[in-house]
């Protein structure tokens, strides 16, 4: 796993730790009922499935709430201005304020980190060629929420959409790096993985202040894994799901899924 220590401190500012709050593994709980229904995934063929779609949960050393802030990763089904009969599905870092001062967070000092090592910061003062992250700073009042990307389009002269100001987040990984192959599973095949055995990891480190110049600031890390791997491309609109119910358990804004082809 990454290690927090990726933003570097300076002189005038100090790092304050807020632990996990009573709520915190509740909070993670929501994310972990997700898996494929066991009854379906039961029904497997002698097919090597071409795509692949993970199921992600949390892992509980995750500090998703404490007394200042809490910190989900919610699903959203937005309209694509392009195509009237298309809903984007995307997700988004969802931070709310639980207290009666107001919470700065400092995109510089905020990451999204791969267990490959790599890492994508969401702010870049040097980035001139889109306008990706030109918001460091976020200010969010007390006892409401923000989200720590946006999801925009823009027109161009003559009115047409024709690029995302900023994007959402999307829950990619490489098959190979992960040691999945053709044949990797079967088509309505699943795999299972523990935290300690995932394949993949995704963090999320969120630094926030209540002081604007962040003289002191706190820490928050939010961890997933891949925990399941379906033969099965996007089985939320999978047929089962008209045959015979959701092919999917849990919440379905707290469910967390991405999908590939192998070949």
């Amino acid at each position: 796993m990454c290690s927090i220590s990726l933003m570097a401190q300076e002189p005038s500012q100090k790092l304050v730790y807020v632990g996990p709050d009573k709520h915190n593994q509740k909070v993670i709980k929501r994310y972990n009922r997700c898996h494929s229904r066991a009854e379906l995934a039961q029904t497997r063929y002698d097919t090597k499935s071409k795509h692949l779609t993970a199921i992600f949960g949390v892992r509980a050393n995750s500090l998703m709430s404490n007394d200042d802030i809490e910190i989900n990763v919610l699903k959203k089904r937005i309209q694509n201005p392009i195509c009237d009969d298309k809903e984007d599905r995307v997700y988004f870092v969802v931070i709310r304020n639980k207290t009666n001062q107001t919470i700065y967070i400092d995109r510089s000092h905020c990451f999204r980190i791969d267990s490959d090592g790599s890492r994508y910061c969401y702010y870049d003062a040097n980035n001139r060629t889109d306008k990706l992250s030109r918001q460091r700073m976020i200010a969010i009042p007390p006892h409401s929420k923000r989200n720590l990307t946006d999801y925009r389009w823009v027109k161009n002269e003559k009115g047409n959409y024709v690029e995302i100001v900023e994007y959402p987040e999307e829950f990619l990984w490489n098959t190979t790096a992960a040691g999945m192959y053709e044949g990797y599973v079967n088509f309505g095949e699943s795999k299972t993985f523990t935290e300690e055995d995932s394949p993949f990891y995704r963090s999320f480190l969120i630094a926030y202040s209540k002081q604007e110049n962040f003289t002191t600031y706190s820490l928050a890390m939010v961890n997933f894994y891949m925990k399941e791997v379906i033969g099965l491309y996007y089985p939320e609109n999978y047929e089962y799901n008209v045959i015979t119910g959701r092919f999917l358990t849990g919440d379905d804004e707290y469910s967390i899924t991405s999908w590939t082809r192998l070949y």
